[in-house]
């Protein structure tokens, strides 16, 4: 699997102008060493041509590729109109990642807001989740053949917080229902209200994309909130062989724990 590293892990430093996207290819290459990046879209302010061509060619000179535009959306909307308007916006971002050389698209299924025990978190209530199940799965598919166009792959993003995919068994449903080979799992191993047996149910599932999720870095480069070594036997197990991307979402300094994270991934 290739090493990648999440615009998301920087985050804090983007927001406060500590690093703009040329530092963080920047950074990826010098210091992190790795061979590809991954680019959240809301760290992307500027989608013209030239605009992307220009970061495209920061991510060339520096000798990396972009592993995945992470797109955010959400289908489960209560009116047609809002759904419509997230595939129409999406379709906007494919032009994006297909411009700065991605092979892979992420969405997220979204958030249906209605309180499922079987899918994931209780939200606000919602008068038929199995309606807006239904016509996730519909927005889902014509997301796959609206990338298929533009020559993306599509990965979707397990994620809890009362989302569709809260759990290993949202993700196996909706792949039993959608049927489409332009679509697999962005499996984000830390997103999953059945934590390590979710991974393990669903991780075959991920054929182009991961997000190894960090939090709380040790010493060693591994993760006292996250099992790094079970989680990556699990997918190894399951003949991966994308692009691993680290995504840290904690309170120390990425500066400072980022590059030990990337060591023990080298180290394995």
């Amino acid at each position: 699997m290739k090493i990648s590293c999440s615009s998301q892990s920087l985050d804090r430093k983007i927001a406060a102008g500590e690093m703009d996207l040329p530092g963080f290819i920047r950074y990826a290459a010098e210091t992190l060493r790795i061979p590809c990046v991954e680019f959240e879209d809301k760290h992307i302010t500027e989608t013209s041509p030239a605009s992307l061509s220009k970061l495209r060619a920061e991510v060339e000179r520096r000798g990396l590729t972009v592993a995945n535009l992470a797109f955010f959306c959400s289908f489960g909307h209560p009116t047609r109109a809002r759904n419509d308007a997230e595939l129409a916006r999406a379709g906007h971002w494919m032009e994006a990642a297909r411009a700065l050389g991605s092979p892979c698209f992420r969405i997220f299924a979204g958030w249906m807001g209605g309180p499922n025990p079987g899918l994931g978190l209780a939200g606000p209530a919602a008068a038929r989740p199995e309606t807006a199940w239904e016509g996730m799965i519909r927005y889902v598919s014509a997301a796959c053949e609206r990338a298929r166009a533009f020559g993306l792959h599509v990965v979707i993003e397990n994620h809890d917080h009362g989302g569709f995919l809260s759990s290993s068994r949202g993700v196996l449903r909706l792949f039993a229902e959608a049927g489409n080979d332009n679509l697999s799992l962005l499996l984000d191993t830390g997103n999953y209200v059945d934590g390590i047996d979710g991974i393990a149910r669903t991780a075959h599932l991920a054929k182009r994309h991961v997000h190894l999720k960090a939090r709380d870095i040790r010493a060693d480069g591994r993760d006292a909130a996250f099992d790094f070594d079970t989680t990556l036997d699990l997918l190894d197990k399951a003949g991966f062989s994308g692009s691993l991307s680290v995504e840290y979402e904690g309170t120390q300094d990425e500066f400072d724990c980022l590059p030990r994270v990337v060591s023990y991934l080298k180290g394995r």
